[in-house]
């Protein structure tokens, strides 16, 4: 124990001895190291759900009920991806999930841009008031309305159809709606008025104004607007078994639960489901999860660069 203490007291004093550079320099190593040990483990938390899910996915169910086989299975079983392709009725419910996102990320991309444009450059008496409108749809929880608005739809005949997620997208609200026209908000109210005051000296009406001068100043937001409004309702468990639980357009997200009573019904398992009937299906319904996982990954691949420049550059105009 001795020796430890005069090790580090020795450490001390040669660091009290160094000059300037030499202590900023160590300081600057040490902090990095620190850094790097936090982003390292906060990735390992992050990323460790997804090995799980990817090396389960691959496991036959003796390998899955094999207490000694962690993470590496004996040999890829690919007939699980096969299996739960077959059960999710993947190319269905991939375009109706495809259309569902594709067409609300469009719509909250242009139309919260406009109500985000409105409330950051227009100053009317109304605006403080919309401004608190927009922060209590943003703070209001949606399971709270989703009964009164189940009940609009149904008396609208939309159910079982995508207008229940699509309609609001065209009034700026949708998914997170709220969220996305702050967003809009922040960037437009950073541009300097005499850009709008020139274009309209020149002549440009107000559309053009938005369309022409303003809307390409934030691409930056309209990047983080799609690509998160994409992903979420990729994502989206609520809204669509919610409005769109009949199987002609059900997307893949609330198919993923029916993979095991899918393959518990066609194996002829008992309603008790053992540790060994719940084998037969759990790989089977990891390897649904990796299926429906692989084009959120594409898309945050794609557009990684582009959605870390907007966050960086956020209020920052070109």
């Amino acid at each position: 124990m001795s020796k430890a203490i005069n090790f580090f007291k020795g450490l001390a004093a040669k660091y009290q001895n160094l000059g300037f550079k030499a202590k900023k320099k160590i300081k600057f190593v040490i902090g990095r190291i620190a850094l790097y040990y936090v982003l390292i483990e906060l990735a390992f938390l992050f990323v460790l759900p997804f090995v799980y899910m990817l090396s389960t996915s691959c496991m036959s169910s003796d390998d899955y009920l094999d207490p000694t086989i962690q993470y590496i299975p004996s040999a890829i079983q690919w007939s699980n991806f096969t299996k739960a392709w077959e059960a999710l009725n993947y190319p269905s419910a991939f375009f109706q999930t495809m259309f569902t996102s594709l067409a609300s990320a469009v719509l909250q991309t242009v139309f919260c841009a406009l109500a985000g444009y409105a409330l950051g450059r227009y100053k009317t008496k109304w605006r403080n008031i919309l401004f608190v409108l927009t922060i209590l749809v943003l703070l209001i929880p949606p399971q709270t309305t989703i009964l009164s608005a189940y009940g609009m739809f149904v008396k609208m005949k939309m159910i079982n159809t995508v207008l229940p997620i699509v309609l609001p997208c065209l009034f700026g609200l949708g998914l997170r709606g709220a969220l996305f026209v702050m967003i809009y908000m922040y960037f437009f109210q950073r541009i300097p008025d005499a850009m709008d005051d020139a274009a309209r000296i020149d002549g440009a009406g107000p559309a053009r104004v938005f369309f022409q001068i303003m809307l390409p100043l934030v691409r930056s937001a309209m990047i983080i607007t799609f690509i998160f409004s994409f992903v979420w309702h990729w994502n989206d468990n609520n809204e669509t078994t919610t409005y769109m639980y009949h199987s002609s357009v059900m997307t893949l997200q609330p198919r993923l639960q029916n993979i095991s009573q899918y393959y518990s019904e066609l194996l002829g398992l008992q309603d008790s489901v053992t540790a060994q009937d719940k084998a037969l299906t759990e790989p089977m319904l990891f390897a649904g999860c990796m299926l429906v996982m692989i084009p959120v990954l594409i898309v945050y691949v794609i557009g990684q660069k582009k959605l870390v420049a907007g966050i960086e550059r956020m209020g920052v105009i070109e």
